[in-house]
């Protein structure tokens, strides 16, 4: 009996601490799947096809610029550029894959940026779209801060 008393307490112990014992192990899996030379935020979601989605704090312009500059520093040449309403599709080839992106403005100085890399015509290759998002990131860190000017 006194079993379950301590296993009840353990377990109502984990659920009321809410969301932050989930946090620790999704951060650390983040961080494992993306390998130790490239560390992709938290902030990066995947889909069960292996499509990325990370958000960033520049304008769709900026970041359109810092990500075609990503692309030809890693010999990813931009095959097909396309705009489509307020969005920008953007197909880069490597060698045997195919890199699909979409910049999605969210506000003027915020943007969703989606990455899927195919290799062939199934297999989608997430190590490759983290490692595209990581080389983002490190270009966008690069970026000084915009200054208020009141």
């Amino acid at each position: 009996m006194r079993f379950f008393v301590v296993a009840g307490a353990a377990v109502a112990g984990l659920l009321l601490a809410g969301c932050t014992g989930l946090e620790l192990p999704a951060l650390g899996a983040a961080a494992i799947s993306a390998g130790a030379g490239s560390v992709v935020k938290a902030g990066t979601e995947y889909t069960l096809t292996g499509t990325a989605y990370r958000t960033f704090s520049l304008p769709l312009e900026d970041l359109a610029s810092t990500v075609r500059h990503t692309l030809e520093r890693l010999e990813l040449p931009v095959t097909a550029a396309a705009a489509h309403g307020e969005r920008l599709h953007l197909t880069a080839e490597g060698i045997g894959r195919s890199v699909r992106m979409e910049l999605t403005p969210i506000s003027p100085g915020l943007t969703r940026l989606k990455v899927s890399v195919k290799q062939g015509l199934i297999r989608n290759d997430r190590a490759t779209t983290s490692e595209i998002i990581g080389q983002i990131e490190r270009e966008v860190d690069k970026i000084p801060p915009a200054t208020a000017t009141r």
